[in-house]
């Protein structure tokens, strides 16, 4: 409450929105939850990324989104429903600054914990080249991509569940869903001995490498599909729960819908043409 008051006070519009962005950016980044899945992420990578090629490569490229991306969208919701929680919405009613602009914000805010995602992608990047970690191949930009913008469409889902579904257990319920959606779409038509199914790219937990005979070290090859597409898959999806959060707020609720349509079928052509 005393940062967005600090914030607000005074200022051009211009001026006012990103140094909004850039207080609750940092509250996200803080928040234990986040702090967690960081956590999370780093015992995962530190534990299996040198044990074979296998493994080097998916983890490198996939489980950011599990270890990292569930404990981020529970962080951005309770951050962007923390005024709700306090009863404190009457009093930011006060503010020069609206609820809107509060939540433009927000979804600004969401880019903090892509960029850190960027840079823990970069860094594990770099220690891979220091060490010579043997993997069956570098992964692609686009491959890199995906644990990011997973990172970034859980905080901006998280925010449109806090401004849509204000009631208790509903991000927990939304994340049971999540989970058994993407469950089911892995492994779907996966034959015997097979760890995914053709339409495992619908996911947003997506493992591009093939699982060989345990232990499951050495190179096996590669799941079928454009990863590239992918990527743009999940770019879609951030669009539209970006444009769903603010949606619930704007008085543009034309352009707004218009960005949501975009999205949709921005998520439909890419997840057709991501399928093998």
């Amino acid at each position: 409450m005393t940062g967005v008051a600090r914030v607000v006070h005074g200022g051009s519009r211009s001026d006012v929105l990103p140094a909004m962005a850039i207080n609750e950016m940092w509250r996200l980044l803080r928040h234990p939850l986040h702090l967690l899945g960081a956590a999370l992420w780093s015992l995962a990578i530190a534990k299996n990324a040198w044990d074979g090629p296998r493994p080097a490569f998916s983890d490198l490229t996939e489980p950011m989104t599990m270890f990292w991306g569930v404990p981020v969208f529970f962080a951005a919701n309770l951050v962007a429903s923390a005024a709700r929680r306090a009863g404190a919405e009457e009093m930011l009613g006060v503010l020069p600054r609206g609820r809107a602009e509060r939540t433009g914000a927000l979804c600004l805010a969401a880019f903090g914990p892509f960029l850190v995602g960027v840079g823990a992608q970069a860094l594990l990047s770099f220690l891979y080249v220091a060490t010579e970690n043997q993997l069956e191949r570098f992964p692609t930009i686009a491959e890199l991509a995906c644990g990011p913008l997973n990172l970034l469409g859980a905080c901006l889902l998280g925010i449109a569940m806090a401004r849509w579904t204000p009631w208790p257990g509903a991000p927990v319920l939304a994340m049971v869903v999540l989970v058994s959606f993407n469950l089911i779409v892995n492994t779907t038509g996966a034959g015997y001995g097979h760890g995914v199914g053709p339409f495992y790219l619908l996911g947003f937990y997506a493992d591009f490498a093939v699982w060989g005979p345990a232990p499951s070290l050495a190179a096996a090859g590669f799941n079928p599909g454009s990863t590239g597409w992918h990527a743009v898959y999940l770019f879609g999806l951030c669009l539209g729960a970006g444009a769903l959060a603010i949606l619930a707020d704007s008085s543009r609720r034309l352009l707004w819908s218009a960005v949501g349509v975009v999205s949709v079928l921005v998520v439909a052509l890419a997840g057709i043409w991501q399928l093998p």
